[in-house]
């Protein structure tokens, strides 16, 4: 063993004020999208990702809503059969009744992609209205 004394490690002590706000560098903002970081391209990668989810979403419910009722006149014979005014009920509903529901879906996809918008602007950049 060796003849020196082993001292103690010396603590130091650390204040930190209430009124002091602790800055944080690596909260996302506008310049990782301008600057090209890993951290805008994970966000517009978040954004485009949600983009195509609804617009997948309201792809399939408007193909839903198309492919049924033709399906539903050759399943079932007897409503390709009817008539309403002397028109057939087919075309009836194929040329109008599905332009309120296409209409309602337009609606939706609009409401929702400007709120996925609204949620990604205030993400990037909180203080702006």
């Amino acid at each position: 063993m060796s003849t020196e004394e082993v001292k103690p490690a010396q603590r130091q002590l650390v204040v930190w004020r209430g009124d002091e706000v602790p800055v944080q560098h690596d909260i996302p903002g506008p310049g990782d999208l301008r600057d090209d970081t890993n951290t805008g391209r994970l966000l517009i990668g978040s954004l485009m990702r949600a983009q195509l989810g609804l617009s997948l979403m309201c792809l399939m419910l408007t193909l839903t809503v198309t492919i049924s009722f033709p399906l539903i006149a050759a399943l079932v014979p007897s409503v390709g059969r009817m008539r309403v005014a002397g028109l057939p009920v087919t075309l009836i509903v194929l040329g109008f009744a599905f332009y309120p529901v296409f209409l309602a879906i337009g609606w939706f996809y609009h409401r929702q992609a400007r709120q996925l918008e609204a949620r990604f602007t205030q993400l990037v950049d909180p203080h702006r209205d």
